[in-house]
């Protein structure tokens, strides 16, 4: 039988998978949040002659934005908006985006630690090991967020009929403007001459992983770091010593049992109730994303608003023939 089990549902306790699904839930809205708002507030700098869409919602949304990541931040990105170059404004952008991100991934590895502590034995891992796995697995999914991220600042993608659906899905024939690898963003020197050249295919692909790689490794120093320090602690408080059957005593024990089988059988009706509101959530955020792509493409066709939704990561592997049949359903 087809099995869709996610690879971070193997093994885990049917009756965690509600509070593990808010969390990650908690992670694609700061992806949403803060990534959509920051696109859509960098690309109309970058093209100020061509924008025209109505933009003071997400300026509005850009100091609620602020708020969260707090004043040194907020101030940093003014220090580098404030450069004015191409290449400082899609940085200060950029660099609020992971900002917020981070914090978000930084929270939900504290919630996790929690979760893992009080149900450590039925996990397969140490609490705090198993934390720190669940959180970067969950950082490293939406890494190909960032790729689409800068694709869509720099560009609208012009919808080709002739186009193999491969290409209309995944952009791969994109090329990237030097302004993205040009001082403060990068480092290249900056010039104002050729900020708008593109770079071949194979480049502009290794620039985007390259993108891609700093986005996963700057939200795990975070985890680290505090991963460090919990460890620390850890290990300063005494462990329970365990007693043999003669009354004497035998080396603490530090591993968590096995997990049961019980714990992780069939699926249980907290599982289905899970799945069903994770379902309903996931046509929801595609109806938003449908009425918004509507409202700034609005002579496509709907099989071209599938196929863009189908680049994002609410698609979550859903084709765009899925995606079409119920992105307008209410």
């Amino acid at each position: 039988m087809y099995d869709d089990t996610k690879p971070w549902e193997k093994n885990l306790p049917a009756d965690l998978l509600p509070a593990i699904k808010a969390l990650r839930k908690l992670f694609e809205d700061a992806h949403w949040s803060f990534g959509f708002t920051t696109q859509r507030l960098c690309y109309s700098q970058l093209h100020q002659d061509a924008v025209h869409e109505e933009l003071s919602e997400y300026v509005q949304h850009l100091h609620t934005l602020k708020i969260v990541v707090g004043p040194i931040a907020t101030q940093r990105f003014r220090e580098t908006y404030a450069v004015g170059t191409p290449p400082a404004k899609f940085k200060a952008f950029y660099d609020l985006y992971i900002i917020g991100v981070s914090l978000q991934s930084l929270a939900i590895f504290k919630a996790l630690i929690e979760i893992g502590r009080v149900n450590e034995t039925r996990l397969e891992a140490p609490h705090l090991a198993w934390a720190e796995s669940m959180t970067k697995q969950l950082i490293q999914y939406y890494a190909h967020r960032i790729e689409l991220w800068i694709k869509n600042v720099c560009d609208k993608q012009a919808y080709d009929p002739t186009e193999d659906s491969d290409e209309l899905i995944y952009w791969r024939k994109w090329q990237a403007p030097m302004l993205i690898v040009m001082k403060p963003s990068r480092y290249m020197p900056y010039d104002p001459a050729t900020v708008w050249e593109r770079s071949d295919t194979e480049t502009s692909q290794r620039w985007l992983k390259s993108f891609a790689e700093n986005y996963v490794i700057q939200l795990q120093i975070p985890i680290d770091r505090f991963a460090g320090q919990v460890a620390v602690e850890l290990a300063k408080q005494p462990k329970p010593v365990q007693h043999d059957a003669s009354g004497n005593d035998s080396q603490p024990t530090s591993q968590p049992t096995a997990t049961t089988a019980s714990t992780r059988a069939t699926p249980t009706n907290a599982r289905r109730e899970a799945n069903k509101l994770e379902t309903q959530a996931k046509y929801k955020s595609w109806r938003k994303e449908y009425r918004s792509l509507k409202q700034s493409h609005p002579d496509q066709s709907d099989v071209w608003y599938s196929l863009k939704i189908a680049k994002m990561a609410i698609a979550k592997g859903s084709s765009s023939e899925t995606i079409r049949k119920h992105m307008k359903r209410k």
